[in-house]
C-alpha cells in the first residue's frame, strides 16, 4: 500500500510537472531563439549606427581641415603676397610653417594662375618645386572644380562695414595615395577677405595642401569617435566589409579603407543572459523568477548605460554641471514661455579673472581644482537657480525666471561675494575674483544665442573696466562694440595706409645724458583724433593684429634708427609676439634688411610673456640674445612671479614700475621697495632704470637708493625722431645733451 502510494504521488507529480516542464522546454526554447534573434539584430543595429557615425564623422574632420587651410589663405594680405608678389616668406611662415606645426599638413604649394607651381614645402620647411611632381596628378582632379566655381563666383570687389566678407571659400578635396602613403589633399582658392586687394588677373592662385593619414590622426579620430583598432589599409584589403569606410577619390575609385574593430554589445547581453537560461532547465519557478531578474537586470544596466551617456552629451565631465548644450536647450525653453506665461529671463555670465595666470603659473591642475571650487560655490550662490552651465573654459552662466531689472544686480552681487573668497589649498592662498555680466529679457521672440550675446557684451563691459564687476546689459553696449568692430577695421586699414607713427622718449643716466631712448607706438585717427595706446594696444592683442602690428613697429623703428651709434633704442614686444613660431626668424630678418645692429636694440617685455616657459618662447629669446639683443622686464614687481624669472631668463635689466616711483614720496613703505628692487638687480647684476619721473624729489630718492637711469615726464615726454635725435646726439657730430627738465 505504501509502494502504491508512493507510485500514485510519482505519477501525480510526473502529470503535475510534465506540462510545465514541457511548457517551461517550450518557453526557454523560445527565449532562446528571441535571444539569439535580438542579439543578432542588435549587433546589426551597432554596426550600422557606427559605421554611419565613422562615415559623418571622417567627412566632418575633412571639412574641419579645409577650414583651417581656408583661413590661411581667404584674406587680403594672402592675395598681396601670393598673387601680387609671390612672397615666399609670407608662404613659409602663414602656409608651410603653419599649417605643419599646428595642424600637421605636412606638403604645401601654391599654383598661379596657370597651374604652374612656384612654392612649396616641406614638413613646415621651404622644398623644391619638384616636391610638387608626385601630387600633381591627384591635384589635376580638383583644379578644374577650383577653377569652374571661381568663374561662377560673383565679381570682386572692396565691402567696406558690417558683413564685409567678399565671398566664401572656394575648396575641393580628395583622398589619394602618394608614394604609397595615402593623404588627404585639399585644393583652395586664394581669394581677398575684405576686397582690399584684388587679384591681378581673372584667375588667381590656389594653394595645395596634404595631410598623411597617418598615427597622429589616426589616433586623434579614434579618440574622437572611441573606436577599437583603427587602422588604414590599401590595395587589395581595402575592400567593403564590416568596420570598413572606403576612401575614394574624385573618380569614385577606392583608394584605401579605414577599418576598425565594431563593437558587440551582444557578447555582454548574451553572457548575462546563458546562466539564467541554463539553470532554468532544471528548476522551473527559479528559472522564471531569474529569468526576470537577471532580465531586468540587463534592462536596467541598458537604461543606466542610456542615462550616464545622456548626461555626459549634456553636462561638463569636470563639474558636472549642465553644458552648452543642455544651456541652449533650457534658455530655448525658457525664452519660448514668455510670449504665453510672461516674466523675465535673467541670464548671468560669470567669468574668472586672472584664471589664466593661475593655470599658467601652477598647472592644470590647479586650474581643474579652481574651476571646481568656483562651480560648488555658484550652486550655493544660487540654490533657485534654473540652470547653472558651464560655457567653456573660465565661463559660466546662470539661468534664473524670479528676478526683475531691479533685483537682478543683486543676484550678480551675490554671485561674486561667493566666488571671490581667498582659495586656501595644497598650492597655497589663491586670490580669486570674477566679472559678470547680467542681461533681463522680458518679451518674446529673442533668440538664446542673442539673450546670451548680451550677458556676454555686459561681461565684456566688467572686463574692461578694470574687472571684479556686475555690469547690467543696456542697448548702447551693443552700439559699443560695433564700434569697438568699426575702430578695429580702421586700425586694419591704418597698417596700410598710415596713421601710424613712432615717437621716442629719452632715458637719461646721473649725469643728465640721453644714452638710450625708449620706442612708442601713435594713432592719429581722421576721424577720432589721437588714439591711445592703452586703448588700440589691447585690441590689437584681442583681434589678432598685434603681429602685423608689432612688424610694423620694428620695420620703422629699425629704419629711422639704424643710422645711430649712440644711444641705445628700447622697443616694446608683446607676449603674443614672443609666442609666434618664427618671430626670432622675423626680427633676424628686418634686422639685416635695415643693416642695424641688434647690440643698440633692447626688447622689453612683461611678465606675461614669459610665464609658463613656453618652448616657442624660450626659443625666440634665446635666439635673439645670440643674435645680440638684450633684454628689459617691463612694469617689474608687479607681476605674479619677478624673482622667478629674473632666474630662468637671461635679463639684462629692469624697470622700476611707475606706480612704484609715483608713491615714493608720500609712502615710505614704496621707497623701501625699491630700495630692495635694486638691490635684488645688483646682487644679480642687472641694470636698473626707473619709468615714471616726474619730480625732482622722486630723480633724488631713486638716486638715493642706487638708480642709475631715469625715463619720465622730468627727462622728457615722447617726441619726434628729430627731436630726440638731437638730444642724444645722433643728428651730428654733437655729444648727448645733458639733463633738463622738461616743459
Amino acid at each position: 500500500m505504501t509502494i502504491d502510494w508512493l507510485t500514485g504521488r510519482d505519477w501525480r507529480k510526473a502529470r503535475l510537472f510534465g506540462p510545465i516542464i514541457a511548457l517551461t522546454l517550450g518557453v526557454l526554447t523560445l527565449l532562446v531563439l528571441t535571444s539569439a534573434l535580438l542579439v543578432q539584430r542588435f549587433d546589426v543595429t551597432a554596426k550600422l549606427r557606427e559605421a554611419h557615425m565613422v562615415d559623418h564623422g571622417f567627412a566632418r574632420q575633412v571639412e574641419e581641415l579645409d577650414k583651417v587651410v581656408a583661413t590661411q589663405v581667404s584674406w587680403d594680405d594672402a592675395i598681396l603676397s601670393l598673387d601680387h608678389k609671390r612672397d615666399a616668406d609670407w608662404a613659409d611662415f602663414n602656409i608651410g610653417n603653419y599649417l605643419y606645426t599646428f595642424n600637421g599638413f605636412t606638403h604645401a604649394f601654391v599654383l598661379d594662375g596657370q597651374e604652374q607651381v612656384f612654392y612649396a614645402s616641406h614638413n613646415g620647411d621651404r622644398a623644391g618645386l619638384d616636391a610638387y611632381a608626385p601630387f600633381a596628378p591627384v591635384a589635376a582632379q580638383l583644379i578644374p572644380a577650383i577653377r569652374a566655381a571661381e568663374q561662377r563666383r560673383p565679381p570682386l570687389r572692396h565691402r567696406p562695414g558690417k558683413g564685409n566678407i567678399v565671398v566664401p571659400p572656394i575648396q575641393a578635396d580628395t583622398v589619394g595615395v602618394i608614394d604609397g602613403q595615402v593623404y588627404i589633399i585639399g585644393a583652395t582658392l586664394v581669394q581677398p577677405d575684405f576686397g582690399h586687394v584684388l587679384p591681378r588677373g581673372a584667375r588667381a592662385p590656389i594653394a595645395i595642401t596634404a595631410i598623411p593619414i597617418g598615427n597622429r590622426l589616426l589616433g586623434q579620430f579614434s579618440q574622437r569617435y572611441l573606436l577599437d583598432g583603427v587602422k588604414l589599409v590599401t590595395g587589395s584589403q581595402a575592400v567593403p566589409g564590416p568596420g570598413t569606410l572606403l576612401l575614394k577619390d574624385r573618380t569614385g575609385a577606392s583608394v584605401a579603407a579605414l577599418k576598425w574593430t565594431p563593437r558587440k554589445p551582444s557578447a555582454v547581453l548574451f553572457d548575462e543572459l546563458l546562466l539564467p537560461l541554463l539553470v532554468a532547465l532544471g528548476l522551473v519557478c527559479a528559472v522564471a523568477l531569474t529569468i526576470m531578474r537577471r532580465s531586468g537586470a540587463v534592462v536596467s544596466d541598458l537604461i543606466a548605460s542610456e542615462a550616464r551617456a545622456k548626461h555626459l552629451a549634456f553636462h561638463d565631465p569636470l563639474t558636472r554641471l549642465p553644458n552648452r548644450a543642455m544651456l541652449f536647450e533650457r534658455l530655448h525653453t525658457l525664452l519660448g514661455r514668455l510670449g504665453t506665461r510672461g516674466g523675465t529671463v535673467t541670464v548671468i555670465c560669470v567669468d574668472l579673472d586672472r584664471f589664466k595666470e593661475i593655470n599658467d603659473t601652477l598647472g592644470h591642475h590647479a586650474g581643474d581644482l579652481v574651476i571646481e571650487t568656483m562651480a560648488v560655490r555658484l550652486r550655493s550662490a544660487c540654490p533657485d537657480a534654473e540652470l547653472i552651465a558651464r560655457l567653456g573654459g573660465d565661463e559660466f552662466v546662470v539661468l534664473c525666471t524670479r528676478s526683475d531689472c531691479a533685483s537682478a544686480p543683486d543676484i550678480g552681487l551675490r554671485i561674486r561675494s561667493h566666488l571671490a573668497a581667498p582659495l586656501q589649498c595644497e598650492y597655497g592662498l589663491l586670490d580669486i575674483d570674477c566679472s559678470i555680466g547680467v542681461v533681463v529679457v522680458d518679451h518674446a521672440g529673442v533668440e538664446p544665442t542673442e539673450a546670451l550675446r548680451w550677458a556676454d557684451l555686459a561681461l565684456y563691459r566688467s572686463k574692461q573696466e578694470g574687472k571684479g564687476r556686475v555690469t547690467l546689459f543696456r542697448p548702447e553696449m551693443d552700439a559699443a562694440l560695433q564700434d569697438r568692430r568699426a575702430m578695429e577695421a580702421d586700425l586694419r586699414r591704418a597698417l596700410t595706409d598710415g596713421g601710424l607713427s613712432i615717437v621716442y622718449q629719452p632715458q637719461v643716466d646721473l649725469q643728465g645724458r640721453v644714452n638710450s631712448v625708449e620706442a612708442l607706438l601713435r594713432w592719429t585717427h581722421v576721424e577720432r583724433g589721437e588714439v591711445p595706446p592703452g586703448l588700440f594696444i589691447p585690441l590689437a592683442e584681442e583681434s589678432g593684429l598685434i603681429l602685423p602690428l608689432g612688424e610694423y613697429v620694428l620695420r620703422r623703428v629699425f629704419a629711422e634708427t639704424g643710422a645711430w651709434r649712440r644711444a641705445r633704442v628700447a622697443i616694446n614686444v608683446s607676449a603674443e609676439q614672443m609666442r609666434a613660431p618664427g618671430f626670432a626668424a622675423l626680427v633676424a630678418r628686418l634686422a639685416a634688411e635695415a643693416g642695424i645692429s641688434p647690440t643698440r636694440y633692447e626688447i622689453e617685455l612683461t611678465e606675461t610673456a614669459l610665464l609658463g616657459d613656453e618652448p616657442v618662447t624660450v626659443g625666440n629669446i634665446e635666439a635673439l640674445k645670440r643674435l645680440g639683443f638684450s633684454f628689459a622686464l617691463d612694469d617689474f614687481g608687479t607681476g605674479y612671479s619677478s624673482l622667478s624669472v629674473l632666474q630662468r631668463f637671461s635679463v639684462d635689466k629692469i624697470k622700476i614700475d611707475r606706480s612704484f616711483v609715483s608713491g615714493l614720496e608720500a609712502d615710505r613703505e614704496a621707497e623701501a621697495l625699491v630700495d630692495a628692487m635694486i638691490r635684488l638687480a645688483r646682487a644679480l647684476e642687472l641694470r636698473v632704470i626707473a619709468e615714471g619721473v616726474e619730480s625732482e624729489a622722486q630723480r633724488d630718492q631713486l638716486v638715493k637708493c642706487g638708480c642709475t637711469e631715469f625715463q619720465g615726464y622730468l627727462v622728457g615726454r615722447p617726441m619726434t625722431l628729430e627731436q630726440v635725435a638731437e638730444l642724444a646726439g645722433e643728428g651730428g657730430n654733437a655729444p648727448p645733451r645733458r639733463f633738463r627738465r622738461a616743459g
